[in-house]
């Protein structure tokens, strides 16, 4: 079983050490939800572009469907000609002749205007199929690329999970040294103070919330003779110190 610390500077000294994993807790769980925001972008933009794709393509039938209609009704017109050609072969008095080339008039002029029609509708029709492909060879690009991306983060994901495993553990020891009040003010101070619930005094003032701190605080701080929090902000004080290789505190 760990032996709890009771001096207030052994004291002190665990709540920075603990401070430091959580941090690094923190930036390794940061990194890891960037990546996951990062994917669920990317799967939100091909998503979007699916769906666009699909609308387009609906458009697409749309078009094609009336071009066959318009295509359709040309031939019911050259139909019109053929047959008002060949009532012209058997018209024998004037009146009669000039109403059929009249007819016969008509129908051209209304042959040329469906060609017309149907020869801008293909030609639309052959653009919009040609930047619906450039559009999905684009989609198709961006997901080969989201799922390479997505395999290489399955990887760093499972590595940060371990990283964050492996600091949790040593927390669990540095946590077990320090009596359960101490550990549930320190977790209540950081889920208040945006993770951070041990700060330096620099300058006689705390570094957490800027707030310049009287004498006898500095002075309490200085000696280590009791743990001392900031009257504003609630977050544990520490005299301005460091940790060696071996995890011992250096004055700085």
């Amino acid at each position: 079983m760990t032996a709890m610390v009771q001096k207030p500077t052994e004291i002190m000294d665990v709540l920075r050490k603990l401070q430091a994993l959580d941090d690094e807790i923190r930036d390794i769980r940061d990194g890891r939800n960037a990546l996951v925001a990062n994917m669920e972008r990317l799967h939100t933009v091909l998503s979007h572009l699916d769906r666009e794709l699909a609308e387009k393509r609906g458009k697409l039938a749309e078009a094609e469907s009336w071009n066959r209609k318009k295509s359709s009704e040309l031939d019911e017109e050259r139909d019109k000609l053929s047959k008002a050609k060949g009532k012209l072969t058997g018209v024998t008095r004037s009146k009669e002749y000039v109403a059929v080339n009249k007819e016969l008039e008509n129908v051209r002029k209304t042959i040329s205007q469906r060609e017309d029609e149907v020869q801008s509708l293909v030609k639309a029709i052959g653009e919009f199929r040609e930047a619906i492909a450039r559009e999905d060879q684009k989609v198709q690009d961006l997901r080969s690329q989201a799922q390479a991306e997505e395999h290489a983060n399955k990887e760093r994901l499972a590595g940060m999970e371990k990283k964050i495993a492996d600091v949790d553990s040593r927390r669990q020891v540095i946590t077990a040294k320090l009596d359960r009040s101490i550990v549930s003010r320190y977790a209540k101070i950081a889920q208040a103070r945006d993770g951070i619930a041990v700060v330096p005094v620099v300058d006689n003032g705390c570094k957490g919330c800027h707030i310049q701190l009287q004498p006898r605080f500095i002075e309490s701080i200085m000696r280590g003779s009791s743990i001392v929090t900031c009257p504003s902000c609630s977050r544990y004080l520490y005299a301005e110190t460091s940790h060696d290789a071996s995890g011992a505190v250096v004055t700085a």
